[in-house]
């Protein structure tokens, strides 16, 4: 591995599997390491999302530096079209942010270390879901007005709730 610091190479005078530190897959992470990563990408796979994204995803949360495509690509084995999509998802989603190194005009990208942004973002999908199944709700009809109905507040206030959560939060993160 190189500089991302995810976790030390095993010592020379460490054995392998002797505890002292984490032995690196033929990947270059450890095996707890690898199992992250890939649990990412399934967990995102199922929200929709390639499984690439997720694996993109849990190996920047797991980096202490922004990194560029080319150690993406080196360190990840995929191709660097894949992992560039995968990073432009991520920053659509606000779960990573581009930075640009004085001089260069190589791209680097890093986790936020502000989740919460990603359950907004989700309540924005939310709202104007909400606002789609309430325009509904004039133009339906008996049991399927009722539907509606229901459907647009539980997720209303799904939203409300979810709101209320991040703000908790957050003035819960900053008073201490």
């Amino acid at each position: 591995m190189t500089d991302h610091e995810i976790t030390p190479k095993a010592d020379a005078d460490a054995s392998p599997g002797d505890g002292l530190s984490p032995v690196p897959g033929p990947d270059g992470f450890s095996d707890a390491e690898a199992a992250f990563i890939s649990e990412m990408g399934s967990l995102m796979e199922r929200w929709g999302l390639p499984q690439a994204t997720g694996r993109l995803f849990g190996y920047l949360l797991l980096r202490n530096k922004p990194v560029d495509l080319d150690t993406m690509t080196r360190e990840l084995g995929q191709a660097k079209s894949g992992l560039s999509v995968a990073a432009r998802q991520l920053e659509s989603w606000t779960l990573v942010r581009r930075t640009t190194r004085p001089g260069s005009r190589r791209i680097d990208y890093e986790a936020v270390g502000d989740l919460q942004h990603l359950l907004l973002v989700n309540n924005a999908h939310m709202r104007k879901f909400t606002e789609t199944l309430s325009s509904g709700i004039p133009v339906a009809r008996g049991e399927a007005r009722d539907r509606l109905a229901s459907l647009a507040d539980l997720f209303s206030g799904f939203v409300e709730q979810t709101e209320a959560l991040v703000a908790d939060w957050e003035s819960r993160r900053a008073a201490s």
